[in-house]
């Protein structure tokens, strides 16, 4: 009886040590897995970034360009009108102070 349960425990020993040597080569088949998905998703990202940051790029250059364009015509228009930009001004400012005013009451 005593050699029978002997046998017994040698075989849970040997199934755990077994289980125990699945599992290690299972977590290093994970990792070498996990190595390369990890790869793969950082070019991914990477290649996302790139982009985000051409297409920014891109539109930095548009909104520039378009203040550029907006500053000269404003320019233009306030060099041969001096009066009338003098008085849109006034009136901006006026309806400003206007409606600052009647919030506060």
């Amino acid at each position: 009886m005593q050699s029978s349960s002997r046998s017994q425990a040698n075989a849970i020993g040997r199934d755990v040590q077994n289980v125990v040597s699945e599992a290690q080569d299972l977590l290093k088949t994970v990792k070498d897995e996990g190595a390369s998905k990890m790869d793969e998703m950082k070019s991914k990202v990477g290649a996302q970034y790139d982009a985000a940051r051409e297409k920014f790029g891109e539109i930095q250059t548009t909104v520039q360009d378009g203040a550029k364009y907006a500053m000269t015509t404003t320019d233009e228009y306030v060099r041969s009108n001096p009066w009338r930009a003098v008085g849109i001004a006034a009136g901006v400012g006026a309806l400003i102070g206007f409606l600052a005013a009647t919030s506060r009451r």
